[in-house]
């Protein structure tokens, strides 16, 4: 199947139709129409997803960060960690990992627990972002993580055998003014004199992936 946080250069904002001035979707809003559920949010913040499938279907977040888990308004919540998930084998249709892997010094640790708790053919998706990101203000780009874009396929398919990704690649992310920009560089952890370089209007260009694998 084909489906169109606090790190650096991460974003949630990926293309609608593409380029400055189309619509802005969020991973979240591209997974959610093809969960079916029971979906395991794992690494599930302040409930983003959650907020998107709006009771739809079961939902269960997980998060090791207790600071989040009190922001999120959306039950069921677990406490735990990716890489020991305290679940039964196949207890989920799907599983997520959205904009989390890269917290991570071991990913497959993770991705090798979401395959034990997925059903048979259940489905297994996965986003992050790329270390050239907005290189109209980091042309240098940005340390690499453990689950970087460039990488991302390769290291679900280690583990998974069925995998489908989609790039994103283009200028989506818009900043109006020099106090968004500003904004953006510290929330990102980009210095300063980058926002005080920068002009405004701008349009970041972003590079990501969104991963998708199926099941045994």
């Amino acid at each position: 199947m084909r489906v169109s946080s606090e790190l650096p250069r991460t974003t949630t904002a990926i293309p609608g139709a593409g380029g400055p001035g189309s619509p802005l979707k969020t991973v979240h809003e591209m997974v959610a129409p093809e969960l079916c559920g029971p979906v395991l949010d794992a690494g599930c913040g302040e409930g983003r997803l959650a907020s998107v499938l709006a009771g739809r279907i079961t939902w269960v977040g997980l998060d090791c960060s207790f600071t989040q888990l009190a922001a999120n308004p959306f039950r069921p919540l677990v406490s735990g960690d990716m890489t020991s998930l305290p679940f039964r084998d196949v207890s989920f249709a799907e599983v997520t990992h959205l904009w989390c892997l890269y917290h991570l010094e071991r990913p497959v640790a993770a991705l090798t627990e979401a395959k034990r708790v997925l059903r048979p053919g259940g489905h297994y998706f996965a986003c992050t972002a790329a270390r050239d990101n907005d290189p109209e203000i980091m042309p240098e780009g940005y340390p690499p993580t453990s689950f970087d874009a460039e990488e991302a396929v390769s290291v679900v398919a280690s583990v998974f055998e069925d995998v489908d990704a989609e790039l994103w690649d283009g200028k989506y992310f818009p900043l109006s003014t020099h106090d968004e920009v500003r904004a953006y560089c510290r929330h990102n952890y980009i210095p300063s004199e980058r926002a005080e370089q920068a002009e405004a209007p701008l349009w970041l260009t972003k590079h990501g992936v969104l991963v998708c694998a199926r099941g045994p």
